[in-house]
């Protein structure tokens, strides 16, 4: 028997509401599992360290006719809020990098040694430098740990890095937690 708001049969408009509700949920379940596999895969934690060389920038190939300048090494921290990465303005907890900004010198092969004690994973990405590594979730009390040594441009300046795996959303889009700069003097 039908009633007024539910014919019989039903609905063209009510038939494709529910086939765009049925596709909209496959959509958000596909979402959620490829998230999960990316995680899984970003996170596996087979090694405890991995090293990671790229080849320059492109403009950072240019070669120099003086002596190269010393390897910098640089160690770096990543924590979470809840592990107390960096205290905000907003007098709270947000994950960061420990530093977040770094001086390299012209022209100098940079190491980076990144111990990562979230339970998530991270990248250091900067297009302008030619780097975009990997860093696998640690733990609370062990690091994972991953060295990245790339030359550093020829050209004095700021170039900008990022963290390009989701996490606090806040951390993300300031300066000194989830993202900073590499600083390139002469």
């Amino acid at each position: 028997m039908s009633t007024a708001s539910e014919p019989y049969p039903p609905s063209k408009d009510r038939a494709w509401r529910e086939w765009a509700m049925v596709a909209i949920g496959l959509t958000g379940l596909l979402s959620v599992m490829a998230i999960i596999v990316a995680t899984v895969a970003l996170s596996s934690t087979a090694a405890t360290s991995t090293t990671v060389i790229t080849t320059p920038a492109p403009a950072a190939r240019a070669a120099s006719v003086t002596a190269a300048p010393a390897p910098q090494a640089i160690s770096v921290a990543i924590k979470a809020d809840n592990e107390h990465g960096r205290k905000g303005p907003d007098n709270q907890w947000h994950d960061a990098f420990l530093p977040a900004d770094y001086t390299v010198h012209a022209g100098s092969t940079v190491t980076i040694t990144f111990h990562n004690y979230d339970t998530g994973p991270h990248t250091f990405t900067s297009p302008a430098l030619g780097v975009n590594s990997i860093i696998a979730a640690g733990t609370d009390s062990t690091a994972h740990d991953v060295t990245l040594t790339f030359k550093a441009p020829t050209k004095t300046g700021k170039y900008a890095w990022w963290c390009s795996v989701p996490c606090d959303p806040w951390a993300m889009t300031h300066d000194g937690y989830m993202r900073g700069y590499v600083t390139v003097v002469a």
